[in-house]
């Protein structure tokens, strides 16, 4: 599957998840735009639409809203694209909004290092960079670790420019990867109920929350649970992406319920 590059590519295929921006929505679906290619026109039928939405559609979508479509099918020499709302998880929305997001990122950092290099025309070094990497986000992280390696990379994409100016762009670029593009993590918080009628009531349930924090640690997150004034706490996980912070706090959960099972008890309150 394609995904986003360093600017327009030739055509979607079937499969590919792709940004869109709307561009007119009428009773029978939605018209959109394709961000990585170019604006390409691509259509969604009412079909492929939530049946939520579907009875009153401009409730849901105005135009130059973002949205996740799926390719159903494509053909080039028609310029046809047609796409699927419903056919997209959360987890992919989720996923592509931010690989999108930090995509535009990076071709904002090669505008601002092309700028101050006074390089008018690097779009054959970004093709050779996404080439190389997948995607300039990916490129960036890799300048940020090995700026000799890339520079063997974009070689001959960079021939003809001024060795001091390209110099130039690469650190510049190097410098806003580092500090621009950290990956986003995601956050789940939660407050929790918890309490035991044994005599050591609260060590029962200390030794169950604490036992709870581990089983969720073990999924690779941070943890932090603080004391709300009994008998209600405070759950932070702080996990790579969302699927991985849901499964930790439905860890956290199964393993203080199982623990305080017959001796207290537990309540998820709230969760976002």
């Amino acid at each position: 599957m394609t995904d986003s590059g360093a600017g327009p590519q030739r055509f979607p295929e079937p499969g590919d998840l792709v940004v869109g921006t709307v561009t007119s929505v009428e009773s029978f679906g939605l018209y959109v735009s394709l961000d990585e290619y170019g604006g390409i026109r691509g259509f969604v039928p009412v079909k492929e639409i939530p049946s939520t939405m579907t009875r009153n559609l401009v409730s849901y979508f105005k135009p130059k809203q973002k949205v996740v479509l799926k390719v159903l099918y494509s053909n080039p020499d028609r310029l046809q694209v047609d796409l699927s709302l419903r056919r997209v998880t959360d987890d992919e929305r989720r996923k592509k909004m931010q690989d999108y997001k930090q995509e535009v990122g990076a071709r904002r950092v090669l505008d601002v290092a092309a700028s101050r290099a006074g390089i008018k025309d690097d779009g054959r070094i970004r093709s050779a960079l996404v080439q190389a990497f997948g995607s300039l986000q990916e490129s960036l992280r890799a300048l940020s670790r090995d700026r000799e390696g890339v520079l063997k990379v974009i070689a001959e994409a960079a021939k003809g420019v001024d060795r001091k100016a390209l110099e130039t762009y690469l650190d510049v670029a190097a410098q806003f990867a580092s500090e621009r593009l950290k990956p986003k993590r995601a956050v789940l918080s939660a407050e929790i109920k918890a309490y035991s009628p044994a005599p050591n009531g609260i060590e029962v349930v200390k030794s169950a929350l604490s036992g709870a924090a581990e089983a969720a640690r073990s999924l690779g997150v941070n943890v932090r649970l603080t004391y709300a004034g009994s008998p209600r706490y405070l759950l932070r996980i702080d996990a790579d992406n969302y699927k991985v912070a849901e499964a930790a706090l439905a860890a956290f959960s199964e393993a203080a319920q199982e623990s305080l099972r017959g001796r207290g008890h537990f309540e998820l309150l709230r969760g976002k």
